[in-house]
C-alpha cells in the first residue's frame, strides 16, 4: 500500500512515514462492484438507443404503420392493373422521404448532422427519380430544380435542429417561419429571372421574417428564465 500524496510505502494500518497521514482503507468488494453498475448504467443512459422516449417510440411506430397502407395498396393496384410505366414508385419514394425525414430522426440511429444529410440526399434522390420518370424536362433543370435543392436544404436543416434536445419548439418555428420567407422570395426570382424585378414576395418574406424575430426573442427570454428559476 503506497500513501495517495508523496507515494511512499505505508505498512497496512499504519501512517506515511514523510505524511504521517494514516494509510487509506481498502475499498470493499461491494462498493467495487456498486461502482462497475453504475459505470455500466451510465454507458448504457449515453447511448444511442436508450435515449428513445416512449412518446417517440409510439409515435415512431403509428407513423411506420400508417405509412405501410398506402405504400402497399398503391403497389397492389398498380402491378394488378397497368404493367408499364409503374406510377408506384411516386407514391413509395413520396413516403419513404417522408419516413427518413420524420420517423429516423425520431429513433435516434444517428447523429442529428448525419440524420440531415440523409433527408437531403433522400429527397434529391426521389427529385432525380421524378425527373427520370418524366422525360428529363428543361423546365425542371432550369427553374424548379433550384427551388427543390433550397427545399431539401431546409428539410435538412429542420430535421437536424428537431433532432437536438436542446433546441426548443419555439427555436424550431422560428427558423420554419424565416425558411417561408426565403422560399417566397426564391419562388418569385425564380420566376421573374432575378431579384430586381420582385413585387409581392418581399412583403410577404417580411412578414414571415418578422414573426421569426418575435419567435426567437420568445425562446431567448424563456431560456433566460429557466435558467434564473433553476439558479433560485
Amino acid at each position: 500500500m503506497f500513501c495517495p500524496d508523496c507515494g511512499s510505502p505505508i505498512p497496512e494500518g499504519g501512517v506515511c512515514p514523510n505524511c504521517q497521514k494514516p494509510a487509506p482503507e481498502p475499498e470493499q468488494p461491494e462498493t467495487v462492484q456498486a461502482e462497475k453498475i453504475e459505470k455500466k448504467t451510465r454507458k448504457i443512459k449515453i447511448g444511442k438507443f436508450s435515449e428513445i422516449s416512449v412518446g417517440s417510440k409510439n409515435y415512431a411506430a403509428l407513423l411506420s404503420a400508417a405509412l405501410v397502407f398506402p405504400a402497399a395498396i398503391c403497389t397492389a393496384l398498380d402491378l394488378s392493373f397497368h404493367r408499364y410505366d409503374f406510377w408506384f414508385g411516386y407514391v413509395v419514394g413520396a413516403l419513404a422521404v417522408v419516413w427518413i425525414c420524420f420517423v429516423l430522426p425520431a429513433l435516434k440511429v444517428f447523429h442529428p448532422a448525419v440524420n440531415a444529410l440523409i433527408s437531403f440526399a433522400a429527397i434529391m434522390g426521389y427529385i432525380s427519380f421524378v425527373m427520370y420518370k418524366t422525360g428529363h424536362l428543361e423546365w425542371i433543370y432550369q427553374q424548379a430544380l433550384p427551388l427543390f435543392v433550397l427545399f431539401a436544404v431546409f428539410v435538412a436543416i429542420d430535421v437536424m435542429l428537431i433532432s437536438y434536445k436542446k433546441v426548443d419548439v419555439l427555436t424550431v418555428l422560428s427558423v420554419l417561419s424565416g425558411e417561408i420567407g426565403v422560399y417566397l422570395l426564391a419562388i418569385e426570382a425564380t420566376h421573374q429571372k432575378g431579384f430586381t424585378n420582385l413585387h409581392w414576395s418581399p412583403i410577404l418574406a417580411a412578414g414571415f421574417i418578422s414573426v421569426a424575430a418575435v419567435l426567437i426573442a420568445f425562446a431567448y427570454v424563456g431560456k433566460n428564465n429557466r435558467n434564473n428559476t433553476h439558479k433560485h
